[in-house]
């Protein structure tokens, strides 16, 4: 199962996107609930991609399983803590850049890219420091 997961991940979030969006044009008042729960898969499937990375290193023989322990609970919480603070700085700053706009449409284009770019700012920092505390690099 978490093979499928993690060699068909791309196809399974942009499928949950695409209903996603169409469910929260069709019942707006379920869009935040939508949101949290497509939020909740994708932080699901992420962590079943990393405890998987962990777990062939483990069988390998590569780690002990004290190592194998903190490197998938660092890894998991890291990403918690990185999806989180992507979006309150992304939001944040999508906010500030976007206050002297008066077109809705190009005020919402402006937002989403500068949301995207604070979020992969955040989330390219991140990494690198995560790679740090963790002893296992990902295998290609």
């Amino acid at each position: 199962m978490t093979s499928f997961l993690t060699k068909h991940s791309t196809i399974v979030l942009l499928s949950g996107l695409v209903s996603l969006l169409i469910l929260a044009w069709a019942f707006p008042t379920a869009g935040l609930k939508l949101g949290i729960t497509f939020l909740l898969l994708s932080f699901l499937i992420a962590s079943l991609a990393v405890f998987e990375k962990q777990k062939k290193a483990y069988s390998r023989g590569e780690l002990t399983r004290a190592v194998f322990i903190r490197n998938a609970v660092v890894e998991i919480s890291g990403g918690f803590i990185v999806m989180l603070l992507a979006g309150l700085l992304g939001r944040n700053a999508a906010e500030i850049a976007t206050q002297q706009i008066g077109n809705e449409l190009v005020r919402l284009a402006a937002g989403i890219a500068v949301g995207l770019l604070v979020g992969l700012g955040v989330g390219l920092l991140a990494q690198k420091t995560l790679r740090r505390l963790v002893d296992v690099s990902p295998q290609g």
